[in-house]
């Protein structure tokens, strides 16, 4: 299945949810139950390499990843800043991989585009010495339609300067947007990371069908993951984020790494 044809289907799954009405599994967007969250490693793995974040592990050496983003990786919408995926990445990283130092740095600025972010690079990323950036981007590029090749444009750009600056790169994709149909273009700029991450070989962490397959198994309602009045994540979809990136790391950080949660 092509992207595009992913988020259409998504899309489709996500309206059939909604209509269904069914239980909550947490309130107030919460889910403490990390079982609820979990999905198979297949969807939410990758086969790329993160060869300088791994070397720290194996090392023993303080691992910093930066996480550079918009508001999503800011936590806006979240109760508190303890519950922004950042900081459920770091203290599931804590738990799976005990014994090593690892701080995660929050570089999230709501709003932003990829430009925006790539402008930041230098000053919010680079500074703090990462061996891993992971780069959630696209969402309001594809919302304002900047151009696909514009897009694709700057990811490379940016990649290549984070590789540049020794570090490894992971990006996060587009969010499954309630009411896609608002944005023609949207699964176009989704495809479009996918298409850049390949020619690039960098890996992708796949939000969009994370989330669709969590809601389409009932484990996670459409308002638990997006407010019924806006367009930000809630303390529940920051966790289920957080928590899998915590995995999937976990296990591509060191062979180590069990997973020791349902």
């Amino acid at each position: 299945m092509t992207h595009t044809r992913s988020i259409r289907f998504l899309g489709a799954c996500l309206a059939l949810v909604a209509l269904a009405g069914q239980p909550a599994l947490g309130t107030g967007g919460r889910l403490p139950v990390d079982a609820t969250c979990t999905v198979p490693e297949p969807l939410r793995g990758f086969a790329a390499d993160l060869p300088l974040a791994r070397a720290a592990i194996a090392d023993g050496q303080k691992l910093t990843i930066v996480a550079l983003g918009s508001s999503s990786t800011l936590g806006s919408g979240a109760s508190s800043e303890e519950r922004s995926y950042p900081t459920v990445l770091r203290k599931e990283l804590a738990h799976l991989l005990p014994g090593h130092e690892i701080e995660v740095v929050n570089a999230g600025v709501g709003g932003n585009s990829a430009q925006q972010m790539y402008q930041r690079i230098d000053a919010d990323v680079l500074s703090e010495q990462p061996r891993l950036v992971i780069w959630q981007t696209g969402v309001f590029d594809a919302i304002n339609d900047i151009g696909i090749e514009k897009f694709k444009r700057i990811l490379r750009k940016g990649i290549a300067k984070i590789r540049d600056g020794g570090a490894d790169v992971m990006l996060v994709d587009q969010l499954p947007l309630p009411r896609a149909d608002r944005f023609p273009a949207y699964a176009s700029y989704v495809a479009a990371l996918h298409e850049v991450a390949a020619e690039t070989e960098t890996p992708v962490f796949r939000r969009s069908e994370m989330f669709g397959f969590l809601m389409v198994s009932g484990r996670l309602r459409i308002d638990q993951m997006l407010p019924t009045a806006g367009d930000h994540l809630v303390d529940g979809s920051y966790h289920c984020l957080g928590v899998n990136i915590g995995r999937t790391l976990a296990e591509k950080l060191s062979p180590r790494a069990i997973a020791t949660r349902p």
